[in-house]
Protein backbone atom coordinates (compact mmCIF):
# COMPACT_ATOMS: atom_id res chain seq x y z
CA UNK A 1 0.00 0.00 0.00
CA UNK A 2 1.60 3.56 -1.46
CA UNK A 3 1.58 5.72 1.98
CA UNK A 4 0.81 9.19 0.39
CA UNK A 5 -0.49 12.12 3.10
CA UNK A 6 -3.11 14.09 1.00
CA UNK A 7 -0.92 16.86 0.59
CA UNK A 8 1.46 14.12 -1.52
CA UNK A 9 -1.53 13.82 -3.68
CA UNK A 10 -1.76 17.45 -3.43
CA UNK A 11 1.62 18.05 -4.88
CA UNK A 12 1.10 15.02 -7.30
CA UNK A 13 -1.85 16.72 -8.69
CA UNK A 14 0.13 20.23 -9.39
CA UNK A 15 2.73 18.12 -11.43
CA UNK A 16 1.21 15.37 -13.39
CA UNK A 17 -2.40 17.33 -13.69
CA UNK A 18 -1.31 20.80 -13.82
CA UNK A 19 -3.50 21.66 -16.32
CA UNK A 20 -6.66 19.83 -15.42
CA UNK A 21 -9.75 21.27 -14.00
CA UNK A 22 -9.74 20.77 -10.14
CA UNK A 23 -12.60 23.32 -8.66
CA UNK A 24 -15.26 25.45 -10.24
CA UNK A 25 -17.45 27.84 -7.85
CA UNK A 26 -21.11 29.34 -9.36
CA UNK A 27 -21.16 32.57 -7.83
CA UNK A 28 -25.08 32.31 -8.00
CA UNK A 29 -25.97 29.02 -8.92
CA UNK A 30 -26.60 29.36 -13.02
CA UNK A 31 -24.25 28.18 -15.72
CA UNK A 32 -24.49 31.50 -17.70
CA UNK A 33 -23.34 33.55 -13.98
CA UNK A 34 -20.17 34.33 -12.61
CA UNK A 35 -17.53 31.42 -12.77
CA UNK A 36 -14.54 30.93 -10.54
CA UNK A 37 -11.89 28.05 -12.06
CA UNK A 38 -8.95 26.65 -10.76
CA UNK A 39 -6.60 23.99 -12.16
CA UNK A 40 -4.96 21.71 -10.13
CA UNK A 41 -1.38 23.89 -10.59
CA UNK A 42 -3.25 27.14 -9.54
CA UNK A 43 -5.13 25.24 -6.38
CA UNK A 44 -1.76 23.97 -5.36
CA UNK A 45 0.29 27.50 -5.93
CA UNK A 46 -2.51 29.75 -3.85
CA UNK A 47 -2.35 27.29 -1.48
CA UNK A 48 0.70 27.32 -0.68
CA UNK A 49 0.47 31.20 -1.24
CA UNK A 50 -1.65 30.56 2.41
CA UNK A 51 1.23 28.02 3.61
CA UNK A 52 3.56 30.94 3.69
CA UNK A 53 1.53 33.70 5.55
CA UNK A 54 0.69 31.39 7.96
CA UNK A 55 4.02 30.47 8.32
CA UNK A 56 5.18 34.51 8.79
CA UNK A 57 2.14 34.87 11.39
CA UNK A 58 3.71 31.86 13.56
CA UNK A 59 0.38 29.53 13.07
CA UNK A 60 1.98 26.30 11.91
CA UNK A 61 1.17 23.24 13.80
CA UNK A 62 -1.47 25.21 15.45
CA UNK A 63 -5.18 25.07 15.08
CA UNK A 64 -6.86 27.54 12.79
CA UNK A 65 -10.47 28.17 12.05
CA UNK A 66 -11.99 28.50 8.81
CA UNK A 67 -15.32 30.62 8.83
CA UNK A 68 -16.27 31.11 5.02
CA UNK A 69 -18.82 32.35 2.61
CA UNK A 70 -19.30 29.82 0.01
CA UNK A 71 -16.63 30.13 -2.36
CA UNK A 72 -12.72 28.66 -3.33
CA UNK A 73 -11.26 30.90 -0.81
CA UNK A 74 -12.32 28.14 1.76
CA UNK A 75 -10.47 25.71 -0.65
CA UNK A 76 -7.00 27.06 -0.70
CA UNK A 77 -7.34 28.35 3.08
CA UNK A 78 -7.59 24.22 4.21
CA UNK A 79 -5.12 23.31 2.40
CA UNK A 80 -2.59 26.16 2.69
CA UNK A 81 -3.42 25.14 7.06
CA UNK A 82 -2.63 20.91 5.59
CA UNK A 83 0.54 22.16 3.91
CA UNK A 84 2.05 23.94 6.74
CA UNK A 85 1.02 21.43 9.08
CA UNK A 86 -1.47 23.89 10.64
CA UNK A 87 -4.90 21.82 11.71
CA UNK A 88 -7.87 23.30 9.84
CA UNK A 89 -10.97 23.46 11.69
CA UNK A 90 -14.28 24.22 8.97
CA UNK A 91 -17.01 26.27 10.99
CA UNK A 92 -19.90 28.04 9.81
CA UNK A 93 -20.41 31.36 9.25
CA UNK A 94 -22.04 33.97 12.56
CA UNK A 95 -25.65 33.62 12.21
CA UNK A 96 -26.50 37.44 12.07
CA UNK A 97 -29.95 36.32 13.99
CA UNK A 98 -28.59 34.82 16.98
CA UNK A 99 -28.46 36.95 20.14
CA UNK A 100 -24.94 35.72 20.47
CA UNK A 101 -23.45 35.66 16.23
CA UNK A 102 -19.97 35.22 17.21
CA UNK A 103 -20.79 32.46 19.73
CA UNK A 104 -20.28 29.41 17.83
CA UNK A 105 -16.79 30.41 16.63
CA UNK A 106 -15.80 31.36 20.45
CA UNK A 107 -16.91 27.90 21.56
CA UNK A 108 -14.69 26.23 18.87
CA UNK A 109 -11.71 28.28 18.83
CA UNK A 110 -11.67 27.69 22.95
CA UNK A 111 -12.00 24.02 22.81
CA UNK A 112 -9.33 23.34 20.17
CA UNK A 113 -6.85 26.72 21.40
CA UNK A 114 -7.18 28.35 18.25
CA UNK A 115 -6.17 32.19 18.37
CA UNK A 116 -7.13 32.62 14.57
CA UNK A 117 -9.74 32.86 12.54
CA UNK A 118 -9.22 33.01 8.44
CA UNK A 119 -12.20 34.58 6.95
CA UNK A 120 -12.93 36.42 3.78
CA UNK A 121 -11.87 40.39 3.82
CA UNK A 122 -15.52 41.55 3.83
CA UNK A 123 -16.62 39.21 6.85
CA UNK A 124 -13.44 40.20 8.88
CA UNK A 125 -14.12 44.26 7.87
CA UNK A 126 -18.12 43.47 9.31
CA UNK A 127 -16.36 42.17 12.23
CA UNK A 128 -13.76 44.13 13.29
CA UNK A 129 -15.80 47.02 15.40
CA UNK A 130 -17.16 43.64 17.66
CA UNK A 131 -13.51 41.95 17.64
CA UNK A 132 -12.23 43.83 20.36
CA UNK A 133 -11.08 42.20 23.19
CA UNK A 134 -11.81 38.69 21.44
CA UNK A 135 -9.73 35.70 22.52
CA UNK A 136 -9.46 35.36 18.54
CA UNK A 137 -8.71 37.15 15.61
CA UNK A 138 -10.41 37.16 12.33
CA UNK A 139 -8.08 37.94 9.24
CA UNK A 140 -8.99 38.16 5.58
CA UNK A 141 -6.94 35.18 3.79
CA UNK A 142 -4.02 36.05 1.61
CA UNK A 143 -4.03 36.53 -2.24
CA UNK A 144 -0.95 35.52 -2.37
CA UNK A 145 0.23 33.01 -4.76
CA UNK A 146 3.41 30.77 -3.89
CA UNK A 147 5.05 29.38 -7.39
CA UNK A 148 8.55 27.61 -5.30
CA UNK A 149 7.15 26.79 -1.97
CA UNK A 150 9.03 24.04 0.05
CA UNK A 151 7.53 23.11 3.14
CA UNK A 152 7.37 20.88 5.70
CA UNK A 153 7.31 16.64 4.95
CA UNK A 154 3.27 15.58 6.20
CA UNK A 155 3.67 12.06 8.16
CA UNK A 156 0.70 9.94 7.63
CA UNK A 157 -0.29 9.63 11.35
CA UNK A 158 -0.55 13.78 11.78
CA UNK A 159 -4.10 15.52 12.50
CA UNK A 160 -4.95 17.00 9.41
CA UNK A 161 -8.15 18.66 10.28
CA UNK A 162 -10.65 18.90 13.38
CA UNK A 163 -14.17 18.47 11.88
CA UNK A 164 -16.51 19.44 15.05
CA UNK A 165 -19.67 17.48 14.95
CA UNK A 166 -22.93 18.64 13.45
CA UNK A 167 -24.93 19.56 16.98
CA UNK A 168 -21.19 21.02 18.59
CA UNK A 169 -22.44 24.52 20.21
CA UNK A 170 -22.74 24.80 24.05
CA UNK A 171 -20.12 21.76 24.24
CA UNK A 172 -18.13 21.54 21.06
CA UNK A 173 -16.31 18.20 19.86
CA UNK A 174 -14.31 17.92 17.41
CA UNK A 175 -13.53 14.57 15.82
CA UNK A 176 -9.20 14.55 15.12
CA UNK A 177 -8.58 13.51 11.63
CA UNK A 178 -5.13 12.18 10.41
CA UNK A 179 -4.31 11.89 6.87
CA UNK A 180 -4.19 7.91 7.06
CA UNK A 181 -8.01 8.32 8.46
CA UNK A 182 -8.54 10.58 5.42
CA UNK A 183 -6.85 8.28 2.96
CA UNK A 184 -8.81 5.16 4.05
CA UNK A 185 -12.16 7.08 4.16
CA UNK A 186 -11.53 8.67 0.23
CA UNK A 187 -10.66 4.56 -0.99
CA UNK A 188 -13.87 3.58 0.64
CA UNK A 189 -15.99 6.41 -0.97
CA UNK A 190 -14.32 5.26 -4.31
CA UNK A 191 -15.50 2.33 -4.01
CA UNK A 192 -18.84 2.81 -2.70
CA UNK A 193 -19.28 5.71 -5.69
CA UNK A 194 -17.18 3.71 -8.33
CA UNK A 195 -15.27 7.09 -9.00
CA UNK A 196 -13.38 8.09 -11.93
CA UNK A 197 -10.98 11.05 -12.75
CA UNK A 198 -13.42 11.70 -15.81
CA UNK A 199 -16.30 11.34 -13.51
CA UNK A 200 -17.59 15.25 -12.61
CA UNK A 201 -19.15 16.09 -9.33
CA UNK A 202 -21.11 18.50 -7.87
CA UNK A 203 -22.67 19.84 -4.28
CA UNK A 204 -24.43 22.07 -2.62
CA UNK A 205 -23.79 21.57 1.22
CA UNK A 206 -21.96 23.95 3.28
CA UNK A 207 -18.28 23.77 2.59
CA UNK A 208 -17.47 23.23 6.55
CA UNK A 209 -19.84 20.24 6.41
CA UNK A 210 -18.11 16.60 6.35
CA UNK A 211 -19.67 15.70 3.01
CA UNK A 212 -18.45 18.64 0.98
CA UNK A 213 -15.44 18.42 2.32
CA UNK A 214 -14.51 15.14 2.18
CA UNK A 215 -16.86 14.21 -1.19
CA UNK A 216 -16.25 17.48 -2.93
CA UNK A 217 -12.36 19.34 -1.69
CA UNK A 218 -10.36 16.13 -0.59
CA UNK A 219 -12.04 13.46 -3.06
CA UNK A 220 -11.00 15.72 -6.38
CA UNK A 221 -7.37 16.10 -4.96
CA UNK A 222 -7.08 12.46 -4.45
CA UNK A 223 -8.98 11.08 -7.72
CA UNK A 224 -8.14 13.87 -10.37
CA UNK A 225 -12.06 14.42 -10.92
CA UNK A 226 -13.86 17.99 -11.22
CA UNK A 227 -15.49 19.36 -8.32
CA UNK A 228 -18.44 22.32 -8.65
CA UNK A 229 -19.06 23.75 -6.02
CA UNK A 230 -22.37 25.97 -5.58
CA UNK A 231 -24.11 27.96 -2.27
CA UNK A 232 -26.52 26.26 -0.60
CA UNK A 233 -28.82 29.22 -0.41
CA UNK A 234 -28.99 29.12 -4.11
CA UNK A 235 -29.91 25.85 -3.98
CA UNK A 236 -32.57 26.56 -1.61
CA UNK A 237 -34.37 29.89 -3.31
CA UNK A 238 -33.89 27.44 -6.56
CA UNK A 239 -33.40 24.30 -6.67
CA UNK A 240 -33.47 23.82 -10.22
CA UNK A 241 -30.01 25.88 -10.46
CA UNK A 242 -28.31 22.21 -9.45
CA UNK A 243 -30.20 19.99 -11.56
CA UNK A 244 -29.28 22.73 -14.78
CA UNK A 245 -25.81 22.98 -13.03
CA UNK A 246 -25.62 18.96 -13.74
CA UNK A 247 -27.25 18.76 -16.72
CA UNK A 248 -24.59 21.82 -18.06
CA UNK A 249 -21.59 20.35 -16.57
CA UNK A 250 -22.60 16.26 -17.72
CA UNK A 251 -22.13 15.70 -13.95
CA UNK A 252 -22.25 12.19 -12.89
CA UNK A 253 -21.93 12.05 -9.33
CA UNK A 254 -23.68 14.25 -6.18
CA UNK A 255 -24.89 13.44 -2.95
CA UNK A 256 -27.68 15.60 -0.42
CA UNK A 257 -29.90 14.51 2.34
CA UNK A 258 -33.13 12.79 1.60
CA UNK A 259 -34.76 16.94 1.92
CA UNK A 260 -32.88 17.86 -0.89
CA UNK A 261 -34.65 15.84 -3.15
CA UNK A 262 -37.98 16.02 -1.77
CA UNK A 263 -37.51 19.54 -1.69
CA UNK A 264 -36.71 19.38 -5.35
CA UNK A 265 -39.86 17.91 -6.11
CA UNK A 266 -42.11 19.89 -4.35
CA UNK A 267 -40.45 23.15 -5.12
CA UNK A 268 -39.05 22.43 -9.29
CA UNK A 269 -42.00 23.56 -11.71
CA UNK A 270 -42.43 21.32 -14.33
CA UNK A 271 -41.70 24.74 -17.14
CA UNK A 272 -38.30 25.23 -15.28
CA UNK A 273 -37.24 21.39 -16.51
CA UNK A 274 -37.52 22.30 -20.37
CA UNK A 275 -33.62 21.03 -21.94
CA UNK A 276 -32.56 19.08 -18.60
CA UNK A 277 -30.32 16.09 -19.59
CA UNK A 278 -30.11 14.08 -16.40
CA UNK A 279 -28.47 10.65 -18.47
CA UNK A 280 -25.25 11.61 -17.54
CA UNK A 281 -25.92 11.48 -13.23
CA UNK A 282 -24.79 7.87 -12.04
CA UNK A 283 -25.15 7.99 -8.78
CA UNK A 284 -27.60 10.46 -6.16
CA UNK A 285 -25.75 9.77 -2.58
CA UNK A 286 -28.76 9.84 0.16
CA UNK A 287 -27.56 10.81 3.48
CA UNK A 288 -26.96 12.21 6.78
CA UNK A 289 -30.56 11.56 7.88
CA UNK A 290 -33.45 9.23 7.34
CA UNK A 291 -33.81 8.20 3.64
CA UNK A 292 -37.22 7.42 2.35
CA UNK A 293 -38.55 5.42 -0.08
CA UNK A 294 -41.74 7.52 -1.25
CA UNK A 295 -39.64 10.27 -1.42
CA UNK A 296 -37.31 8.61 -4.38
CA UNK A 297 -40.39 7.26 -6.04
CA UNK A 298 -41.57 10.55 -6.42
CA UNK A 299 -37.93 12.31 -7.85
CA UNK A 300 -37.74 9.44 -10.35
CA UNK A 301 -41.36 10.05 -11.38
CA UNK A 302 -40.43 13.58 -11.78
CA UNK A 303 -37.06 13.37 -13.09
CA UNK A 304 -37.40 10.16 -14.69
CA UNK A 305 -38.29 12.14 -18.18
CA UNK A 306 -35.35 14.05 -18.10
CA UNK A 307 -32.84 10.84 -17.95
CA UNK A 308 -32.85 10.31 -14.17
CA UNK A 309 -32.72 6.18 -13.52
CA UNK A 310 -33.61 4.83 -10.18
CA UNK A 311 -30.38 2.57 -9.70
CA UNK A 312 -28.83 6.38 -9.74
CA UNK A 313 -29.69 6.90 -6.35
CA UNK A 314 -27.35 5.18 -3.43
CA UNK A 315 -28.13 6.13 0.34
CA UNK A 316 -25.44 5.96 2.46
CA UNK A 317 -24.77 6.09 5.69
CA UNK A 318 -21.64 8.20 7.06
CA UNK A 319 -20.70 10.89 10.24
CA UNK A 320 -18.06 12.94 10.53
CA UNK A 321 -16.37 10.37 13.74
CA UNK A 322 -15.42 8.51 10.78
CA UNK A 323 -14.27 11.19 8.47
CA UNK A 324 -17.85 10.43 6.16
CA UNK A 325 -18.53 7.15 4.61
CA UNK A 326 -19.07 4.28 6.64
CA UNK A 327 -21.75 2.21 4.15
CA UNK A 328 -23.24 2.78 0.74
CA UNK A 329 -21.87 0.21 -1.53
CA UNK A 330 -24.08 -1.59 -4.13
CA UNK A 331 -24.21 -2.48 -7.45
CA UNK A 332 -25.07 0.54 -10.14
CA UNK A 333 -27.09 -1.67 -12.09
CA UNK A 334 -29.86 -2.02 -9.11
CA UNK A 335 -32.27 0.29 -7.32
CA UNK A 336 -31.64 0.70 -3.54
CA UNK A 337 -32.87 -2.35 -1.50
CA UNK A 338 -36.08 -2.00 0.70
CA UNK A 339 -36.95 -4.11 3.40
CA UNK A 340 -40.96 -4.11 4.84
CA UNK A 341 -40.84 -4.38 8.22
CA UNK A 342 -43.53 -4.80 10.43
CA UNK A 343 -44.08 -1.35 12.79
CA UNK A 344 -45.39 -3.23 15.81
CA UNK A 345 -42.20 -5.70 15.99
CA UNK A 346 -40.08 -2.94 15.42
CA UNK A 347 -41.18 -0.89 18.82
CA UNK A 348 -39.76 -4.23 20.69
CA UNK A 349 -36.40 -3.46 18.59
CA UNK A 350 -37.25 -6.96 16.47
CA UNK A 351 -36.90 -7.09 13.07
CA UNK A 352 -39.89 -8.89 10.73
CA UNK A 353 -39.93 -8.96 7.49
CA UNK A 354 -43.70 -8.76 6.32
CA UNK A 355 -45.69 -10.12 3.18
CA UNK A 356 -47.02 -7.57 0.22
CA UNK A 357 -49.90 -7.31 1.28
CA UNK A 358 -49.70 -7.32 5.76
CA UNK A 359 -50.74 -4.19 7.47
CA UNK A 360 -48.70 -2.59 9.83
CA UNK A 361 -45.92 -2.14 7.66
CA UNK A 362 -42.92 0.53 7.67
CA UNK A 363 -40.37 0.36 4.88
CA UNK A 364 -36.74 0.70 5.70
CA UNK A 365 -33.86 1.45 2.93
CA UNK A 366 -30.71 -0.27 2.74
CA UNK A 367 -27.95 1.56 3.31
CA UNK A 368 -25.71 -0.33 1.52
CA UNK A 369 -22.96 -2.27 2.71
CA UNK A 370 -19.22 -0.99 4.44
CA UNK A 371 -16.15 -1.01 2.42
CA UNK A 372 -13.09 -2.75 2.33
CA UNK A 373 -11.26 -3.23 5.64
CA UNK A 374 -14.34 -1.95 7.46
CA UNK A 375 -16.89 -3.47 9.33
CA UNK A 376 -20.98 -2.64 11.16
CA UNK A 377 -22.21 -4.90 13.39
CA UNK A 378 -25.38 -4.23 15.79
CA UNK A 379 -25.06 -4.18 19.52
CA UNK A 380 -27.08 -4.12 22.23
CA UNK A 381 -26.75 -1.45 24.12
CA UNK A 382 -27.23 -2.30 27.57
CA UNK A 383 -25.25 -5.93 27.75
CA UNK A 384 -22.55 -4.76 24.99
CA UNK A 385 -23.02 -8.24 23.46
CA UNK A 386 -23.72 -8.12 19.69
CA UNK A 387 -27.45 -8.44 19.01
CA UNK A 388 -28.91 -11.47 17.29
CA UNK A 389 -29.82 -11.04 13.71
CA UNK A 390 -33.14 -10.25 14.45
CA UNK A 391 -32.64 -7.52 16.56
CA UNK A 392 -31.81 -4.00 16.36
CA UNK A 393 -29.04 -2.71 18.32
CA UNK A 394 -26.65 -0.04 18.05
CA UNK A 395 -24.37 0.54 15.27
CA UNK A 396 -20.55 0.17 16.05
CA UNK A 397 -17.98 0.52 13.43
CA UNK A 398 -14.58 -0.33 13.14
CA UNK A 399 -11.89 0.32 10.32
CA UNK A 400 -8.93 2.56 9.48
CA UNK A 401 -11.60 5.54 8.52
CA UNK A 402 -12.38 5.56 12.51
CA UNK A 403 -9.74 8.31 14.17
CA UNK A 404 -8.97 7.87 17.25
CA UNK A 405 -11.04 10.46 19.75
CA UNK A 406 -11.98 13.94 20.16
CA UNK A 407 -9.59 16.30 20.14
CA UNK A 408 -8.52 17.11 24.02
CA UNK A 409 -11.50 15.11 25.22
CA UNK A 410 -10.32 11.79 26.43
CA UNK A 411 -13.45 10.95 28.69
CA UNK A 412 -15.99 11.89 25.49
CA UNK A 413 -13.15 10.02 23.34
CA UNK A 414 -12.91 6.90 25.30
CA UNK A 415 -17.05 6.44 25.62
CA UNK A 416 -16.90 7.12 21.60
CA UNK A 417 -14.12 5.68 20.13
CA UNK A 418 -13.22 2.54 22.61
CA UNK A 419 -16.54 0.19 22.72
CA UNK A 420 -15.32 -3.20 22.82
CA UNK A 421 -17.82 -6.49 22.80
CA UNK A 422 -18.52 -7.77 26.64
CA UNK A 423 -18.13 -11.46 26.22
CA UNK A 424 -15.60 -11.31 23.74
CA UNK A 425 -13.50 -7.78 24.67
CA UNK A 426 -13.13 -7.41 21.26
CA UNK A 427 -12.82 -4.02 19.66
CA UNK A 428 -12.26 -0.71 20.19
CA UNK A 429 -15.24 0.32 17.70
CA UNK A 430 -16.81 3.42 17.12
CA UNK A 431 -20.17 3.86 19.07
CA UNK A 432 -22.16 5.87 16.81
CA UNK A 433 -25.23 5.91 18.94
CA UNK A 434 -27.47 5.43 16.12
CA UNK A 435 -30.10 2.04 16.34
CA UNK A 436 -30.19 -0.28 13.39
CA UNK A 437 -29.40 -3.81 11.95
CA UNK A 438 -27.37 -5.78 9.28
CA UNK A 439 -29.39 -7.98 7.12
CA UNK A 440 -27.48 -9.76 4.11
CA UNK A 441 -24.16 -7.43 4.55
CA UNK A 442 -26.09 -4.06 4.35
CA UNK A 443 -26.73 -1.90 6.79
CA UNK A 444 -30.33 -0.47 8.12
CA UNK A 445 -30.37 2.90 10.59
CA UNK A 446 -33.92 2.67 12.20
CA UNK A 447 -33.32 5.86 14.68
CA UNK A 448 -30.90 7.35 17.22
CA UNK A 449 -30.34 5.38 20.80
CA UNK A 450 -30.51 8.66 22.70
CA UNK A 451 -33.84 10.40 20.80
CA UNK A 452 -35.93 7.37 21.28
CA UNK A 453 -39.30 7.84 22.77
CA UNK A 454 -40.60 5.16 24.84
CA UNK A 455 -44.53 5.34 26.04
CA UNK A 456 -46.23 2.81 27.74
CA UNK A 457 -43.29 0.24 26.98
CA UNK A 458 -43.56 0.61 23.16
CA UNK A 459 -39.98 2.34 21.43
CA UNK A 460 -41.22 5.39 19.04
CA UNK A 461 -38.71 6.65 16.80
CA UNK A 462 -38.68 10.33 16.16
CA UNK A 463 -37.94 10.32 12.53
CA UNK A 464 -41.26 8.38 11.97
CA UNK A 465 -43.31 10.88 13.59
CA UNK A 466 -42.01 13.82 12.21
CA UNK A 467 -42.94 12.25 8.84
CA UNK A 468 -46.18 11.63 9.58
CA UNK A 469 -46.45 14.99 10.77
CA UNK A 470 -44.77 16.64 7.42
CA UNK A 471 -47.59 14.17 5.31
CA UNK A 472 -50.39 14.97 7.46
CA UNK A 473 -51.58 18.68 6.05
CA UNK A 474 -51.01 20.45 8.73
CA UNK A 475 -49.08 23.89 8.41
CA UNK A 476 -45.89 22.70 8.71
CA UNK A 477 -42.65 24.27 7.43
CA UNK A 478 -40.83 21.29 5.47
CA UNK A 479 -37.89 20.11 7.47
CA UNK A 480 -39.03 22.04 10.60
CA UNK A 481 -40.10 19.57 13.03
CA UNK A 482 -39.26 18.24 15.84
CA UNK A 483 -40.84 14.71 18.32
CA UNK A 484 -39.62 14.89 21.82
CA UNK A 485 -41.05 13.85 25.31
CA UNK A 486 -41.29 15.27 28.46
CA UNK A 487 -41.82 13.39 32.00
CA UNK A 488 -45.18 14.35 33.61
CA UNK A 489 -46.07 12.46 37.25
CA UNK A 490 -43.04 9.53 36.34
CA UNK A 491 -44.45 9.16 32.32
CA UNK A 492 -43.46 9.82 29.29
CA UNK A 493 -45.63 11.99 27.23
CA UNK A 494 -45.46 12.99 23.49
CA UNK A 495 -44.49 16.67 22.76
CA UNK A 496 -44.60 17.61 18.99
CA UNK A 497 -42.61 21.09 17.99
CA UNK A 498 -43.48 22.59 14.29
CA UNK A 499 -42.11 25.64 13.03
CA UNK A 500 -45.84 27.33 11.29
CA UNK A 501 -45.79 27.69 7.39
CA UNK A 502 -45.74 31.56 7.26
CA UNK A 503 -47.28 31.18 3.52
CA UNK A 504 -50.70 29.59 5.23
CA UNK A 505 -50.96 31.81 8.41
CA UNK A 506 -54.13 34.09 8.09
CA UNK A 507 -53.29 37.89 8.64
CA UNK A 508 -53.04 39.57 12.50
CA UNK A 509 -52.06 35.91 13.70
CA UNK A 510 -51.00 37.17 17.15
CA UNK A 511 -53.59 39.72 17.77
CA UNK A 512 -56.45 39.76 20.17
CA UNK A 513 -58.70 42.21 18.22
CA UNK A 514 -60.59 41.44 14.73
CA UNK A 515 -60.24 38.35 12.96
CA UNK A 516 -59.44 36.66 16.44
CA UNK A 517 -62.03 34.24 15.26
CA UNK A 518 -60.65 33.28 12.28
CA UNK A 519 -56.98 32.73 14.12
CA UNK A 520 -58.51 30.66 16.58
CA UNK A 521 -60.04 28.08 14.14
CA UNK A 522 -56.83 28.30 12.05
CA UNK A 523 -54.32 26.94 14.84
CA UNK A 524 -57.79 24.56 16.40
CA UNK A 525 -57.30 22.86 12.53
CA UNK A 526 -54.04 22.50 12.75
CA UNK A 527 -53.46 21.22 16.20
CA UNK A 528 -56.45 18.42 15.33
CA UNK A 529 -54.43 17.87 11.61
CA UNK A 530 -51.34 16.82 14.04
CA UNK A 531 -53.38 15.10 16.82
CA UNK A 532 -55.54 13.02 14.41
CA UNK A 533 -52.43 11.96 11.80
CA UNK A 534 -50.54 11.04 14.98
CA UNK A 535 -52.95 8.83 16.33
CA UNK A 536 -53.70 7.48 13.83
CA UNK A 537 -50.36 6.78 12.24
CA UNK A 538 -48.82 5.38 15.82
CA UNK A 539 -51.67 4.76 17.68
CA UNK A 540 -50.01 7.61 20.12
CA UNK A 541 -51.83 10.39 21.93
CA UNK A 542 -50.10 13.95 21.76
CA UNK A 543 -49.76 15.66 25.04
CA UNK A 544 -48.71 19.15 23.28
CA UNK A 545 -48.91 20.92 20.30
CA UNK A 546 -46.34 23.56 19.94
CA UNK A 547 -46.08 25.79 17.08
CA UNK A 548 -43.29 28.16 16.93
CA UNK A 549 -42.15 31.00 14.19
CA UNK A 550 -40.59 30.32 11.34
CA UNK A 551 -36.98 29.55 11.13
CA UNK A 552 -36.43 29.79 14.79
CA UNK A 553 -35.67 26.51 15.19
CA UNK A 554 -31.98 25.21 14.93
CA UNK A 555 -30.98 22.69 13.15
CA UNK A 556 -27.47 20.87 13.18
CA UNK A 557 -24.92 21.84 10.01
CA UNK A 558 -26.60 18.94 7.93
CA UNK A 559 -30.58 19.90 8.30
CA UNK A 560 -31.18 17.47 10.62
CA UNK A 561 -33.47 18.39 14.18
CA UNK A 562 -31.71 18.77 17.53
CA UNK A 563 -33.99 17.13 19.45
CA UNK A 564 -32.62 17.51 22.59
CA UNK A 565 -31.68 20.93 22.23
CA UNK A 566 -35.56 21.52 21.67
CA UNK A 567 -36.34 19.60 24.21
CA UNK A 568 -34.69 22.03 26.52
CA UNK A 569 -35.73 24.88 24.99
CA UNK A 570 -39.03 23.52 25.70
CA UNK A 571 -38.51 22.87 29.38
CA UNK A 572 -37.13 26.42 29.87
CA UNK A 573 -40.37 28.41 28.11
CA UNK A 574 -37.46 29.51 25.93
CA UNK A 575 -39.20 28.73 22.22
CA UNK A 576 -40.45 30.80 20.07
CA UNK A 577 -43.91 30.00 20.33
CA UNK A 578 -46.93 31.45 18.26
CA UNK A 579 -49.33 28.82 19.56
CA UNK A 580 -49.67 26.17 21.93
CA UNK A 581 -52.09 23.42 22.66
CA UNK A 582 -51.73 21.13 25.86
CA UNK A 583 -53.90 18.25 26.17
CA UNK A 584 -54.85 16.39 29.75
CA UNK A 585 -52.37 14.12 30.67
CA UNK A 586 -53.07 10.42 29.52
CA UNK A 587 -53.74 7.69 31.89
Amino acid sequence: MVKMTIIDFLKERATKNADDLAFRFMGNGESDGPITEWTFSELYHQSAGVAEDLIEQGLAGSSVLLAFPPGLDFVKAFFGCLLVGARAVPVPLPNPRSKNPLGRILNTAGACGASTVLTNQQLADMVAPMASGLPVCLRAVTDRVATDWTGPQTEMNEVAYLQFTSGSTGHPKGVAVRHTNIVSNLRVMGQMLHIKSTKPAIVWAPHYHDLCLVGHVLGPVYYGYESTLMSPMDFLVKPVRWLRAMSHYKIANTACPNFGYDYSVRRIKPEDCDGLDLSHWEVAGNGGEPVHQLTMEMFVKKFGPYGFRPQTFMPCYGMAESVLFVAGMKPLSEPPKVLTLSAADLETHTVRVLADNEPGQRNVVSCGSPGSDHQVIAVDPVTFTQSKSNQIGELWVQGPSVPSGYWGLPEESAATFEGRLANKNEGPFLRTGDLGFVADGEVYVTGRLKEMIIIAGRNHYPSDIELTVHQSGAPVRLGACAAISETINGLEELVIIAEVDERRLPDNTQSEGHGAESIDAFWASAVKTVQGAVSKGHGLSVRSVVFVEPRSLEKTSSGKPRRQYYQKLFQQGKLAMLHEKRSPQTV
